[in-house]
């Protein structure tokens, strides 16, 4: 009677065990299946998810896919803000080299040391790197861990399970899984789902990873009014770093570790023979970066090849240069290049 009770206890138990669990096994499936991040299997194109995906592990797999066909010796890395910098518009300047994107959001200069690191054990030509910075970034001194930014285990070094298991354990939250659930159900972008799903489509191109961005669109079709449109993106209440029309200079951020991680990107390069050109990003709040850290850049990677475009400038009086406060527009970025490439014949 004892054993019979017992068993049956346990049966129940394994029962309701098993019942707690199916949901979870279900989309454990769901996600195997699916792959929404597009890191469990190898794809040929990664340009047109309707997920927004890791930048930095994209830009490498779409490098990797590529540079068998195609000789990539000329990189753009850095921030978000890259996406001003268009990759046929630098190689006009670049005798013959062929270029690829390889940013990441909020990157750090530590995750551009170790993607130039990786590049060389790859055996890749180094011959030309255009490095788009802010104050935030040059600060930056380690790699970020979430799986919106952690490179890839051939980068970053971590072992494949701790870099899938980041991207299991994200797909679990419900900030991520109920917007895209929703989506896969019903095949309707709301407004919850920003950051999480991609409703524009095609937003990279499928070989340099160039930016594809759906504001362009906006801006052809609604032309003066887009800035009065979207003006509250430009200003916001109670914000202490909106421009005032007066100068204003950020802190410093380059200190021991940070130029170590430096004259380490610098090393590199030495030894490629690369040229290298570093653009300070055209920051909306007109903010000046500070005056030392522009100092020890120059001093690291030379005068003529650092070029501070923050503070206020001609570029960033003109709002038409940027589709919100954080991004500039390649219109802006052609005009940089220009500049830095025919400052540098003079």
């Amino acid at each position: 009677m004892k054993k019979n009770s017992e068993r049956s206890a346990a049966m129940r138990f394994t029962m309701k065990l098993s019942i707690l669990l199916t949901p979870f096994i279900a989309l454990l499936v769901v996600y195997f299946l699916n792959d929404p991040f597009m890191v469990l299997r190898h794809y040929n194109r990664y340009d047109n998810s309707p997920v927004m995906l890791n930048e930095g592990y994209i830009g490498w797999q779409m490098y990797m896919n590529n540079r068998d066909s195609i000789a990539f010796d000329s990189f753009i890395m850095g921030n978000s803000c890259t996406m001003a910098y268009q990759c046929h518009e630098w190689e006009k300047y670049l005798d013959g080299g062929r270029a690829v994107r390889l940013f990441g959001n909020a990157e750090s200069i530590a995750a551009i040391s170790k993607k130039l690191q990786a590049l060389e054990r790859n055996g890749a030509e180094i011959k030309n790197l255009l490095l788009i910075l802010d104050k935030e970034s040059l600060g930056k001194d380690q790699l970020l861990s979430n799986h919106n930014h952690v490179l890839p285990p051939a980068i970053s070094g971590i072992s494949n399970f701790s870099f899938q298991e980041k991207f299991c354990q994200a797909f679990f939250f419900p900030n991520f899984l109920f917007p895209y659930l929703d989506y896969k159900i019903f095949h309707q972008y709301r407004p919850y789902m920003q950051g999480v799903i991609n409703p524009y489509g095609a937003i990279r191109d499928a070989v340099t990873n160039d930016a594809i961005n759906p504001r362009e669109r906006m801006i052809r079709d609604e032309g003066e009014a887009y800035w009065e449109n979207h003006k509250k993106e430009f200003v916001k209440a109670r914000d202490c770093n909106y421009r005032n029309g007066e100068y204003r200079e950020g802190e410093r951020f380059l200190w021991e570790t940070q130029t170590g991680i430096l004259k380490e990107i610098d090393q590199i390069c030495q030894k490629h023979n690369t040229s290298v050109k570093i653009i300070i990003s055209p920051d909306y709040n007109q903010i000046s970066i500070n005056p030392a850290d522009v100092e020890i850049l120059k001093g690291i990677f030379g005068y003529e090849n650092v070029f501070d475009f923050s503070g206020i400038n001609e570029y960033t009086n003109d709002i038409h240069n940027y589709y919100e406060r954080g991004h500039y527009r390649p219109i802006l970025g052609a005009k940089l290049l220009k500049e830095i490439y025919q400052e540098g014949k003079n």
